[in-house]
């Protein structure tokens, strides 16, 4: 791959028991009324936990690192939180082939319904599960989840990703993605400010 087409993969960047307590706390806030994906894969916004100082703070931090970590190794500058979430695939989720901030129309590619984002994370948050790898086709390369693992990559159609299906178990990963564009920063402080 050549410089622009470069993915971050650092493996426990998280260490396992911030893993355990984002999965934790999908677990307690979790329920059917806070949200699916266009999968139908569970997912909680961020916004699910405005109102916890200690939860605000402990986001803000994660997303921080993140955000340093990405411009650093992309050489970009001027990064802003668009989105985070906390997501579980559970046997037989997956997620098809996709650009995060595009869509192949005709022979074109066009702006998606999140033109916004310029670069996703994904913090891989445990490891007892089958399946579930992160494939991008075009460069032939798969990813196996780990827990700790963060997978960075540009949010543009030259990163199509998809997700194979979860064959064993349920798959935690807490997705973010981050914009150059203030119009879309999406502030943690909306998590109460201690």
């Amino acid at each position: 791959m050549n410089e622009s087409e470069r993915i971050l993969l650092d493996n426990k960047w998280l260490p396992s028991e911030d893993c355990e307590y984002l999965i934790l706390l999908y677990e307690t806030f979790w329920n059917p009324d806070v949200g699916l994906d266009y999968n139908g894969n569970r997912v909680i916004d961020y916004s699910v936990f405005s109102g916890s100082t200690e939860v605000g703070q402990y986001l803000r931090g994660i997303t921080k690192r993140l955000q340093d970590r990405i411009q650093e190794f992309f050489g970009v500058t001027g990064l802003v939180l668009e989105s985070l979430f906390l997501a579980a695939l559970r046997e037989g989720g997956f997620h098809e082939a996709h650009a995060d901030n595009e869509k192949y129309v005709g022979d074109k590619w066009i702006p998606n319904h999140t033109p916004q984002r310029d670069y996703t994370a994904i913090v891989y948050l445990n490891s007892d599960f089958s399946g579930g790898d992160l494939c991008f086709p075009q460069h032939n390369v798969c990813i196996c989840p780990e827990c700790g693992l963060l997978v960075a990559f540009p949010s543009s159609g030259d990163f199509v990703h998809g997700v194979a299906r979860v064959s064993r178990g349920t798959r935690y990963s807490m997705p973010v993605w981050f914009t150059r564009d203030m119009h879309f920063a999406a502030t943690l402080g909306e998590l109460s400010e201690p």
